[in-house]
């Protein structure tokens, strides 16, 4: 895969399966726009991407759950290297709740940023993608359709994201724009700290239970990022409004 010449938009690219897409992508040549809310990791993986093939990505420290945030994270990248080519939303966060809270708060919470920030770059990235002929990759959680306690908002927010993906393939298709979902099951990245599971320690021991419990892989985000990388290129050109699942048959089960 060669990446020479275009240029990467990458949500969640501080930490993750952002950061992991970002560093392979600048390893295969991409210019990179990297939005993340923690300067020290953003800092950290820019370095990274930099070492790669020595660009420097563009840091947007900034919450793309604020108004007016999503338009400007695109118009600050194609001002800075003048085109858009790939747009990697996989900003997003875990939450438990619900329909008994109290309040709304955590579907709130997961709309804003899981559906609203990956609507919304879309709908700004869009103009620009048009003329490079480019594609989107949306990363969304894979297990939507089991039914479990404590899942009702976050299940049913993956379920709009991969409806989004569908209908938006076949709007955008004329336009010449690619747009697919990787959907992924539990993964080793610092997303159990929205649920206050804070050191490494605690997240492995969580680790070892779901796949004891669920007889199921943790993934890595490496892993992750080669798909979502592999979606970007332009290897599979007609591939086009899919969702490729990558979960250990977690789901089939």
């Amino acid at each position: 895969m060669d990446f020479t010449g275009k240029v990467a938009l990458v949500t969640g690219g501080s930490s993750g399966i952002g950061a992991a897409s970002a560093k392979i992508l600048a390893t295969h040549g991409a210019q990179l726009a990297l939005v993340g809310r923690n300067e020290q990791r953003l800092n950290e993986v820019a370095k990274l991407c930099y070492n790669a093939k020595g660009l420097q990505p563009l840091q947007l420290r900034m919450d793309l759950t604020e108004d007016g945030n999503c338009q400007k994270a695109v118009e600050k990248t194609v001002q800075k290297f003048g085109r858009l080519d790939i747009l990697v939303n996989s900003a997003g966060k875990y939450a438990i709740g619900s329909l008994l809270d109290e309040t709304t708060e955590v579907f709130d919470e997961l709309t804003k940023l899981n559906l609203g920030a990956t609507y919304k770059m879309t709908h700004f990235a869009i103009p620009h993608l048009v003329k490079t002929k480019g594609n989107i990759v949306i990363v969304t959680a894979a297990q939507y359709e089991k039914i479990r306690h404590g899942f009702v908002a976050f299940s049913t927010i993956n379920a709009a994201l991969n409806k989004f993906t569908k209908i938006s393939a076949v709007e955008l298709a004329t336009l010449g724009v690619r747009i697919n979902s990787v959907s992924i099951t539990v993964t080793r990245t610092n997303i159990l700290s929205n649920i206050n599971i804070e050191s490494q320690e605690e997240r492995e021991s969580v680790y070892r239970v779901i796949e004891s419990h669920n007889n199921m892989k943790i993934l890595d985000p490496e892993e992750v990022a080669k798909m979502v990388v592999f979606i970007a290129s332009n290897l599979c050109p007609s591939m086009n409004g899919a969702n490729v699942c990558i979960d250990s048959a977690a789901t089939s089960r």
